[in-house]
């Protein structure tokens, strides 16, 4: 529809009607009156909800989330239009976070890949999955920094540096958008959380934000900055408050930074209910005052509160709100309507996809394999078939449970065990369950003790059994980790060890032999010291997905490496959370072991466990001969040569960070600025140039200007955050 037309809808829709596209409900509410009614002809007359929302809202409600299926949305989008007086498309979202049908591994596990390019692939595969079941929208990626993995949601981001959120989230919303032969099947991507959700207080799922604004500025809006210039269709705003003023009423942030400052002219959107939990923060009287801070604030569609299609119609009737107002949000609606081709033909692309096709699932092992970081290895791995006794254990060696909570269209019956794939390729190996993953107390408390878990209880028996056969001499490959149910959105944890049953069983394999390789299943990092100590090579291959088991085997046995960095650094202890490479420098460095009068604590060290940014191959690499340049005094650039010293070809990732030697503020110890990966032959060696814009490296001084002349800053290339090794640049 061009935008004249466009614009004459708009002129011709009543009140009501604009009011229910700032409207999103559930889809439950029109799957259960298409149930009901069983007639697509008379689904829309509002009985099935009467008393629980207003029939008019029902009729009019622009968009809906959370169902799925092409023939349900066939018939709901036919029933809503015949209705509805101008005959305007419903809009279907959900949350696609880590595919639709074929699940790729958590976007923490993508992160690891330092890999764009992939996230992209996988992002657009999700895509036609989607929109081939009905869905033109996703609330995803999530860019939010986060680096305490106390917080549930950790699984769903890209980690804890600000550099690698924004380039991943850039290039999934590339994925999500993107137009296959020009048609409209692309699926709308959505930033979010607007902003700084991923260092709530505590690592406690919705809980407020307290940080300085040059942190909040420099840090936690810096991914949004980048992700921004892809041009996501929407941006969803976060549950908690700022500066202690709740992101669902804070005008300046919505519109002066998000807007204004960076940009952004598509549809903002609530999270779930959150303009109406400004009641429950104390910052608004009632709903009709959160109706008020919501609009004003500019958010465009009003996730499953009642503020406003409870309110809004009389505060624009009463002059409270203007009409403008209204209409504008309501034409950035209708416009990502249109832009989705929505308007000539809403079931575009439906039904023109094969679902989990063997390209895809192939694609989603390539990312499960390059998301893995491998963080020891005593030449254990790849295992090779020596004829040597090989176990493996573990409760992951037999589940399925390789997909995570945001996997909600993800079946589980889709996915191989760990064992069947043994079998498959004719390994001749015992496999020992173990043991549960939680137990019996933890299981039914959450509700996740099922079929399953009653089989393995019934067999623990024998299976002691089986682990009294391992001897010194033997290899296990111990295959450990969380539950589905331990990691996601209000899945906080105070303590991040394993699940005891699984510790217990890995204290008895280490009783038996010393010969462990342990591959962790999980969608954060975990207190892992004792079991990294004592295992002779750890894996970490985050909840993988769909082909989570045929990835695993194929990288032990060596048909394929890890080549993943930690896009979070796993800590020495969850007394640091939230541990950063990227901590501010302090007055009081620690300098040796028995300076006690520094920053410092007295039982562990300052440093994590395994630090950002580190993943060790199947090879060696070495970076030498840094050096640097400044062009025009417009663009820094920086050399160095980088070399496969191993034995086998090998990938790396060469990353690059800047640190501010001298400044009126405190700043990061260092900051990624840069990364590349680099596929090399053994002995092959090759000559790499990072060419960095000059605004890139500004800062906020101590009066919130940005600078960037007169400062000298170090860059460092490496092959993780610890790197030091660097050259100095100085813009004039």
């Amino acid at each position: 529809m061009d935008e004249i037309k466009l614009r004459q809808l708009l002129g011709s829709m009543s009140l009501r009607e604009k009011i229910g596209q700032m409207i999103q409900l559930t889809g439950s509410y029109y799957e259960k009156a298409l149930d009901a009614e069983g007639d697509a002809d008379t689904v829309m007359t509002g009985n099935e909800v009467e008393g629980q929302i207003p029939p008019w809202v029902f009729q009019t409600a622009g968009s809906v989330l959370g169902t799925i299926g092409e023939e349900k949305i066939k018939n709901i989008q036919k029933a809503y239009q015949k209705a509805h007086p101008h005959g305007i498309p419903l809009l279907f979202m959900a949350d696609v976070i880590h595919g639709c049908s074929t699940i790729f591994p958590i976007p923490l596990g993508q992160a690891c890949s330092f890999h764009p390019e992939l996230v992209k692939k996988c992002a657009a595969a999700s895509a036609r999955e989607a929109v081939a079941q009905g869905l033109r929208a996703t609330f995803s990626p999530m860019i939010d920094v986060a680096a305490d993995p106390r917080w549930g949601r950790i699984m769903e981001s890209f980690g804890e540096d600000p550099y690698l959120n924004g380039t991943l989230g850039k290039a999934m919303v590339e994925g999500y958008q993107e137009e296959p032969k020009g048609d409209h099947h692309e699926l709308a991507g959505c930033l979010k959380h607007f902003a700084g959700y991923g260092a709530v207080s505590a690592g406690r799922e919705y809980n407020d934000v307290e940080m300085s604004q040059r942190t909040f500025f420099e840090q936690y809006l810096k991914p949004f900055r980048e992700a921004i210039k892809a041009n996501p269709s929407m941006v969803m705003t976060a549950f908690h408050a700022i500066d202690r003023v709740p992101i669902s009423k804070n005008e300046d942030l919505l519109k002066k930074t998000l807007r204004d400052d960076m940009g952004f002219d598509g549809v903002l959107i609530s999270d779930w209910g959150s303009i109406g939990q400004l009641e429950e923060q104390h910052v608004a009287a009632d709903q009709r005052e959160c109706a008020i801070f919501g609009q004003n604030a500019g958010i465009d569609i009003d996730m499953m509160s009642r503020a406003y299609m409870e309110h809004l119609e009389e505060l624009v009737l009463d002059g409270s709100i203007p009409m403008e107002e209204i209409d504008e949000s309501v034409w950035k609606i209708l416009c990502m309507k249109n832009d989705l081709g929505l308007f000539e033909d809403p079931f575009s692309g439906m039904g023109d996809v094969e679902i989990l096709s063997e390209e895809t699932k192939q694609l989603a092992k390539e990312c499960v394999m390059e998301g893995c970081v491998l963080l020891k290895n005593e030449e254990m791995l790849p295992l090779k078939d020596d004829g040597k006794k090989v176990y493996w254990v573990g409760p992951y060696t037999s589940s399925r449970q390789f997909l995570s909570r945001w996997s909600i269209f993800g079946k589980r019956a889709h996915v191989e065990t760990i064992e069947s794939v043994l079998k498959k390729k004719g390994k001749q190996v015992d496999c020992i369950t173990g043991s549960t993953i939680l137990t019996k107390k933890e299981a039914m408390q959450w509700d996740v003790w099922g079929p399953e878990e009653e089989t393995i209880e019934k067999q623990l028996a024998d299976e002691e059994k089986k682990l009294v056969s391992i001897s010194p001499e033997d290899t296990v490959v111990l295959v450990v980790g969380e539950h589905e149910i331990q990691s996601g959105e209000a899945a906080s944890r105070a303590f991040l060890e394993l699940p005891k049953p699984q510790k217990d069983l890995f204290d008895k394999v280490w009783a038996r032999t010393k010969n462990i390789i342990t591959v962790l299943v999980t969608g954060r990092p975990l207190d892992v010291r004792e079991l990294s100590e004592k295992s002779k090579a750890f894996l970490v291959v985050w909840r993988p997905g769909t082909m989570g088991a045929e990835a695993i085997v194929d990288l032990v046995y060596g048909d394929g490496q890890p080549s993943g960095k930690l896009a979070v650094s796993f800590p020495y202890s969850v007394g640091q959370c939230p541990v950063t490479y990227w901590d501010m420098t302090t007055g009081h460095p620690m300098k040796h072991e028995k300076d006690r009068f520094s920053s410092r604590y007295m039982d562990i060290p300052n440093a994590p466990l395994f630090p950002f940014g580190f993943g060790l191959t199947y090879t060696s690499f070495t970076v030498k001969d840094i050096r640097g340049t400044v062009t025009e005094g417009k663009y820094a650039s920086v050399t160095c040569t980088v070399k496969n010293t191993g034995q086998i070809k090998g990938m790396e990732v060469v990353q690059c960070y800047v640190r501010t030697k001298l400044a009126d503020v405190v700043r990061p110890e260092k900051e990624l600025i840069r990364f590349r990966r680099v596929t090399l032959n053994p002995g092959e060696e090759q000559n790499i140039q990072f060419t960095i814009p000059k605004e890139e490296f500004s800062f906020y001084d101590r009066h919130m200007n940005k600078i960037v002349d007169g400062i000298l800053f170090q860059l460092l290339v490496g092959t993780d955050s610890t790197v030091n090794d660097g050259c100095d640049i100085y813009f004039e």
